[in-house]
């Protein structure tokens, strides 16, 4: 730490779930990945645009993508703006959109990415808890004058979906930037991406790792107005996005087939979760996202954890006041949930 400097040295550092060397040997149910290849069309462009072209610089602007994501949604290529994963458009907004004496806001619990790059970026802000049912009071964000507020929706790591017409009725309320990470939406949620062209405070962001299986090319987009997106493209890196990676997003929106096949077995596939955890005596966060937040009376969530762990199924658990009391399961295949279940029998049986 000799060379960091303060921010650097009092920031909390972000976590991300397990991925360990072996990884073939574990069942992997602890980052919300997609259990599904990416379509095979979609794995055909990307070796495609593996050719002599990488000697060249990609497009700057990734115009082919914010184009055919534009198209798609009702939006011009001016309303889009492609990065290097949803995770760098957050930071370029709390590096470039908020004044260092302004404050932001984030649910408590919610993607602790928020808080980290807040820190980071040297941007005030407050963590503003839950309702007990784990749900967002739009009330609590008008109680003081914030620049910035980010709802994930639906939540993570709780699961929860927030209403559209409450969002719609804040962000008519609220003065500063709205931002609504929309990383889970494609499972069973309803998009606020309408809004943009009514909201000029409005930001929807996407991923392209969730339901598009691919969080190995690092793809985000964020739907905004023009100048918001002049905004984005000012503050990124020269070339923010490769040639593979425009290739394979650019496949993926166009193969709404593979995207909807995909999207259809995890949805199936959570709804069996839910039943056979619901038997052993699981309390289940209702969940309209690709996994699940759930607790049981008699076993802690860290024994859970860690007896998973050490039959080489990866879960997430987190500490803190509120999500210490559960772990976060993603969806799996149907083979990896059965395989869980069985484990989770015998654990409950402390065998």
């Amino acid at each position: 730490m000799k060379y960091w400097n303060t921010r650097l040295k009092k920031m909390a550092e972000y976590i991300p779930g397990e991925q360990p060397e072996n990884l073939d040997e574990y069942i992997k149910l602890n980052t919300n990945e997609s259990p599904f290849s990416p379509s095979p069309v979609v794995l055909d462009a990307i070796k495609k645009a593996a050719d002599a072209s990488l000697r060249r610089y990609p497009n700057p602007t990734t115009m082919s993508v914010r184009e055919a994501f534009a198209k798609r949604n009702g939006l011009t290529a001016e309303n889009v703006f492609v990065a290097n994963g949803s995770d760098e458009i957050f930071t370029l907004l709390l590096r470039g959109f908020v004044d260092p004496e302004a404050l932001a806001a984030f649910p408590y619990p919610s993607y602790s990415l928020y808080y980290t790059l807040a820190e980071a970026n040297g941007v005030q802000y407050e963590r503003i808890p839950l309702t007990k049912d784990l749900d967002i009071n739009f009330a609590d964000y008008l109680k003081k004058r914030y620049a910035l507020v980010i709802v994930c929706n639906p939540n993570n790591p709780t699961g929860r979906g927030v209403d559209l017409g409450a969002l719609k009725n804040f962000a008519g309320k609220f003065k500063g930037l709205l931002v609504v990470d929309e990383a889970y939406v494609d499972f069973y949620g309803e998009t606020a991406i309408d809004l943009v062209r009514a909201f000029d405070n409005l930001i929807v962001t996407r991923s392209f790792s969730k339901s598009y299986s691919l969080a190995g090319l690092r793809v985000g987009i964020a739907a905004a107005n023009a100048d918001i997106i002049r905004g984005f493209i000012k503050l990124k890196d020269s070339y923010n996005v490769d040639r593979l990676a425009e290739a394979g997003a650019l496949a993926a929106l166009a193969d709404q087939k593979g995207f909807k096949y995909n999207v259809g077995m995890v949805r199936d596939n959570k709804e069996y979760l839910e039943e056979r955890l619901g038997g052993l005596g699981f309390s289940v966060v209702p969940s309209k996202a690709n996994f699940l937040l759930v607790r049981h009376p008699d076993v802690s969530a860290k024994k859970i954890y860690e007896e998973l762990y050490a039959r080489k199924i990866l879960v997430r658990y987190f500490a803190g006041a509120v999500q210490s009391e559960y772990v976060r399961i993603s969806i799996g295949t149907m083979m990896e949930l059965r395989a869980l279940v069985k484990e989770l029998e015998a654990i409950i049986k402390g065998e």
